[in-house]
């Protein structure tokens, strides 16, 4: 508990190497929490790990959807605005397109998944054999093709 707190604490100060390694250091049964693999995949696009955040992304996504969709920014201290921002004035640089674009698609994720798909679409033009990429892709296409046809079956009714 200690440790996740700790690490809470980093992730708060913006300290993304500490978080992540603090994070890493957790018992099994409490490197599983929800919210902390969703702090975790924040820290790893911050330490340019973007194939581990792509991993833990996917290990979500198909665990529940709805964890990642659903964020609620304020209440989990999410950083994500202000990272985007970052990245989008390049005060925060990746050292080619692909990985930017990447980084974007994951952080837009946690507020907004139509600019995510666009953000990984951009990313798989320019790196179509990734696997993890393509994965979390299709992952997010089905969902929102899924929730769009629900969406019109209600407004049917």
């Amino acid at each position: 508990m200690m440790s996740e707190m700790l690490g809470n604490h980093y992730f708060q100060l913006r300290n993304f190497v500490l978080a992540e390694s603090t994070y890493e250091k957790l018992p099994q049964n409490q490197f599983g929490d929800v919210n902390i693999l969703k702090r975790l995949i924040i820290c790893y696009t911050q330490t340019n790990k973007l194939d581990k955040a792509l991993e833990l992304l996917i290990h979500l996504l198909k665990k529940n959807i709805n964890t990642i969709l659903n964020s609620n920014r304020k209440d989990e201290d999410c950083p994500c605005n202000d990272l985007i921002t970052k990245i989008e004035i390049g005060e925060i640089t990746y050292s080619n397109r692909y990985e930017t674009l990447t980084a974007l698609g994951i952080l837009h994720l946690y507020c907004n998944h139509k600019n995510s798909i666009k953000y990984f679409k951009m990313a798989l033009k320019q790196n179509s054999n990734n696997q993890l990429l393509n994965e979390t892709f299709k992952i997010l296409k089905i969902t929102v093709q899924k929730n769009t046809s629900q969406t019109n079956k209600m407004e049917l009714k």
